[in-house]
């Protein structure tokens, strides 16, 4: 955490109320998300309990799996659920910005859960439906396999800095304020709302603590509360497995819509909170470059729909060693993009990364606009340099490429030395790009003297790493002397299942 932002948070604790961050919403909100809310049975890794879904307040819709050990009703959960999802993606599927085979889809999916925890639960959920088999002993419906991959795309992306097709609503709302809480707190839903807008007539602290009492506001999942488990949860699914074990049917349905009633009561208040979030989300503006990075998310969603149509296999199990690295080194590549183009955005994101001394705001003392060098063509070309007075902390060295918000777009320059100057520092720098195509720079390109200016590193283009074969992986990396991980593949029996039909 930088000097600013904790100082933002301290701000937050001590006037009670969530202080901005950003300047900018830098995440893209869709104008129909998909909400889905999950709920799980604690202590049953992989049995989802119940979820409710839907592109609109009015119109949610409450899945729930009255045994969650229950295999057939899972997988009925997961058919219910699946439908609705698969069907939302489909809705984007139609319009190309072309009509080649290489053009983009003009829109993608967004889909919003309530916190890090639902996220998780649909990975769960994804791992449990993509490899199961559609014919044979432990058949599931069509829809399950083709949900599981899509929802394990889907998680993969949200790995990825400044995507947005699968995004956590607290996540979206820490970024953009800071509260007076942990980072760990700032997880909860309930809590963080109570920091940013509380409920008319409540203070913050008085929202505080409703937040914080399961009775008067649930978990927002992905596991409900002990209290409501021992309580009310596990005496009603007892009723059901009672009703179903006498086969009484009016009892097994008094005792199934009891159930849906009571998860109901806890799934509703975070369903409503969400989209509250998301209300308050849309009045923040949008900052500039989320477009930009929304073309990217329309270019990963093409390429793994044309992928599905064209019969690709389900994702693996485990990367592979080198597979594994690309994933890493693309990661890395999109947190450097995204962590540049929110401080060229955002002043307020900027003057964070000043504070730690990743950019730099100053002065221009002195300036050599017309200075030219010959390069290795025997061809002249400008190359300025001006000198920045800042009283900033500067930790960037030589040879760092530069981009600043207070030029005009292209504009790119390179340290050349950076120089204590009393309590200031003298920041040498020389300007690369941006000028024109003549010796001569076009006006308004070179900074100025005098004028105040902005800079910091700019990620720019990067080669891709080279990666070797998947038959040429190191040694040290593969399962065996055979050579590569062959582990990771989508074995041959990925759908056959231990368990029975009950519990």
């Amino acid at each position: 955490m930088s000097i600013l932002s904790a100082l933002a948070h301290v701000q937050a604790m001590e006037s009670m109320r969530a202080v901005p961050l950003t300047e900018y919403r830098h995440r893209r909100l869709s104008g129909r998300p998909l909400v889905i809310v999950p709920l799980a049975m604690a202590g049953e890794a992989g049995a989802p309990l119940a979820a409710m879904v839907g592109s609109s307040r009015r119109t949610g819709t409450l899945l729930v799996v009255p045994q969650p050990r229950n295999r057939d009703q899972r997988f009925a959960f997961a058919a219910g659920l699946g439908r609705i999802v698969v069907d939302y993606i489909d809705s984007f599927r139609h319009n190309r910005r072309g009509e080649d085979e290489r053009s983009l889809y003009t829109d993608a999916p967004q889909v919003l859960v309530p916190n890090p925890g639902g996220v998780k639960a649909l990975a769960d959920l994804g791992r449990m439906c993509r490899f199961r088999s559609t014919s044979g002993p432990h058949a599931v419906p069509d829809v399950v396999p083709e949900f599981g991959m899509w929802l394990t795309f889907l998680v993969d992306r949200a790995e990825q800095a400044g995507t947005s097709l699968l995004l956590p609503v607290t996540r979206m709302l820490a970024e953009h304020w800071a509260t007076g809480q942990s980072t760990l707190e700032d997880q909860n839903l309930a809590s963080l709302m109570a920091w940013i807008s509380p409920p008319a007539g409540l203070s913050v602290e008085q929202a505080m603590a409703e937040a914080e009492n399961p009775d008067v506001c649930p978990p927002a999942g992905p596991t409900t509360s002990p209290e409501f488990d021992n309580r009310d949860l596990a005496p009603a699914i007892r009723r059901f497995d009672t009703a179903r074990a006498l086969g009484d049917p009016r009892a097994l349905a008094t005792a199934e819509s009891d159930l849906r009633e009571l998860i109901a009561g806890q799934i509703q208040p975070t369903w409503r909170m969400v989209w509250e979030a998301i209300s308050l989300l849309r009045s923040v503006r949008e900052a500039p470059q989320t477009a930009r990075r929304f073309e990217r998310d329309c270019a990963a969603f093409t390429r793994y729909s044309d992928d599905r149509d064209a019969g690709g296999l389900p994702q693996r199990k485990r990367d592979t060693a080198i597979s594994a690295a690309r994933r890493l080194s693309r990661l890395e590549r999109a947190l450097a993009d995204f962590e540049s183009e929110t401080a060229f955005d955002d002043r307020f994101v900027r003057a964070d990364r000043r504070s730690a001394g990743e950019a730099f705001a100053g002065t221009v003392v002195e300036t050599e606009s017309g200075r030219t060098v010959t390069t290795a063509k025997n061809r002249r070309v400008p190359r300025p340099r001006v000198t920045v007075r800042t009283e900033d902390p500067v930790r960037l060295v030589a040879d760092t490429r530069l981009i600043s918000p207070s030029m005009p777009a292209g504009h790119k320059a390179v340290i050349v030395s950076v120089l204590p100057d009393g309590d200031a520092t003298l920041v040498v720098v020389e300007v690369t790009g941006g000028m024109g195509r003549s010796v001569a720079p076009k006006p308004g390109t070179v900074p100025e003297l005098g004028q105040s200016i902005d800079y910091l590193p700019d990620p720019g283009w990067r080669p891709e790493p080279r990666f070797p074969a998947s038959d040429h992986t190191p040694w040290t990396h593969s399962a065996g002397p055979d050579g590569p991980d062959i582990e990771s593949a989508v074995p041959e029996d990925a759908a056959a299942e231990e368990w029975g039909n009950d519990d």
